[in-house]
């Protein structure tokens, strides 16, 4: 190949818009050095023994160096030098390595200026290619005299190459994974935002609704039928009001605008407040509800946010419930609890609060995934579908996030067509 056509070569390879957006994407040029690349012309210097190393970087009109050995003078200052000077732009063009022996008898580069102004004589230079095939610079070996390199040199140039590259394209890899993360947190955002309007400004409506209902109800002066569909609006709208707090109190705490309201309260106190709540229901479905205190807490105040703690109780029971066939058994038992790895406890620091059914049960893959938003169970029973059909999968993420604000931990064992357990733990006297 001729001086002349190897030159317009260059200048189209080094042009090339994809190799560009490449070499720019990874924000190396003009960066200053670091130790992980430094690392690596140390590591050629030492191993090789030439005087010279560098990693040059490639764009259409110079060659930077993120790192060098042994270059001095107003080029190593400003870290740069013109493509007059550059012998790593030929092995950008070709893709290829570059292995002159002596500069000066060679061809392509002995009229380069990088001889006469910077005493380039011998040069090894591997391309440093992204996985895509776009070649983003040089990494070399430069002697200041005749220099017939070995196999094993080149090798261990190539090796050092494929290393600088895994470390470019891990950075790349991190800072996409980083704006794809960012992006996903303000997409989170805004929808969280939209929600929090929408279910604000639905709970207007939904009160005044409700209000008229029970205006109607109290007027009595109702056929069966009227009764029963009234009946049936009443508790939807209670159950859709239900559906908003949850969803605004979760947006609050996810917001940190939301605080924890402790007070003395007993065992007793809540579950007697939750399963009142929940009774009607269960005997609805011929269900057996039941409820077990260790005589060990049923006197035991604590300090919590009773309002939210009895929340969460309502809600697992109202899971329960909901996908436990008519005539099941749910259970709710308190009892003293000892953290497993942790020192013995004294005068009963943790409560252990145990929902239980006899349910469908859940499936292991979901025990992790159960607890995040809008995640729901499919169920395997078609009575149990259709009730689960008014569930928006906030729920359980209420509870985990009241739980949690206590200091507390919350998890479920269970096992398919034998029912379900979820257990939380709440210290009797959480850190404030």
């Amino acid at each position: 190949m001729s001086k002349d056509s190897h030159q317009e070569e260059s200048a189209q390879g080094l042009e090339n818009a994809q190799r560009l957006d490449a070499l720019y994407g990874t924000n190396l040029l003009d960066s200053a050095p670091e130790a992980a690349f430094d690392r690596f012309t140390q590591l050629a210097h030492k191993i090789i023994g030439t005087p010279v190393a560098l990693i040059s970087l490639v764009d259409q009109n110079r060659q930077f160096f993120k790192s060098y050995v042994g270059l001095s003078g107003p080029y190593a200052d400003a870290r740069e030098t013109p493509l007059t000077h550059s012998f790593c732009q030929h092995v950008v063009t070709s893709g290829e390595p570059l292995i002159i022996a002596d500069a000066r008898e060679y061809p392509l580069v002995q009229n380069n200026l990088a001889v006469k102004d910077l005493g380039v004589i011998a040069y090894a230079g591997i391309p440093l290619t992204t996985s895509s095939g776009l070649t983003l610079g040089s990494f070399c070996a430069i002697d200041t005299q005749p220099h017939a390199w070995t196999p094993y040199e080149i090798d261990i140039l190539k090796d050092l190459a494929a290393l600088i590259m895994t470390e470019i394209e891990l950075r790349l890899t991190t800072k996409q994974l980083q704006a794809s993360y960012d992006r996903l947190k303000e997409l989170e955002t805004l929808r969280n935002d939209l929600v929090q309007m929408i279910v604000h400004d639905l709970r207007t409506p939904l009160n005044s609704l409700l209000g008229g209902l029970q205006i109607i109800k109290a007027e009595g002066d109702l056929n069966e039928i009227q009764e029963l569909s009234l009946a049936i609006a009443l508790r939807s709208g209670g159950t859709l009001n239900g559906m908003i707090t949850d969803m605004l109190d979760i947006n609050k705490m996810e917001a940190g605008q939301s605080t924890l309201e402790y007070q003395e309260t007993t065992t007793t106190q809540l579950v007697e407040s939750a399963v009142q709540q929940v009774a009607q229901l269960a005997e609805k479905n011929s269900q057996c509800l039941t409820s077990h205190i260790a005589p060990a807490v049923a006197s035991l105040t604590f300090r919590a946010d009773a309002q939210k703690l009895s929340r969460t109780l309502v809600n697992l029971l109202g899971n329960a419930i909901k996908f436990t066939p008519d005539g099941g058994q749910i259970n709710l038992s308190v009892e003293l609890y000892h953290e497993p790895h942790t020192a013995p406890a004294t005068d009963g620091e943790t409560l252990l609060f145990s929902i239980s059914d006899t349910g469908i049960g859940i499936p292991k893959e979901a025990f992790e995934t159960i607890f995040e938003k809008f995640a729901q169970v499919k169920a395997n029973q078609a009575e149990v579908r259709a009730q689960a059909r008014s569930s928006t999968g906030l729920g359980l993420t209420f509870c985990k996030m009241v739980v949690e604000a206590h200091g507390g931990r919350i998890w479920v064992e269970s096992e398919l067509g034998k029912g379900s357990t979820f257990r939380f733990t709440i210290p009797r006297y959480p850190k404030q």
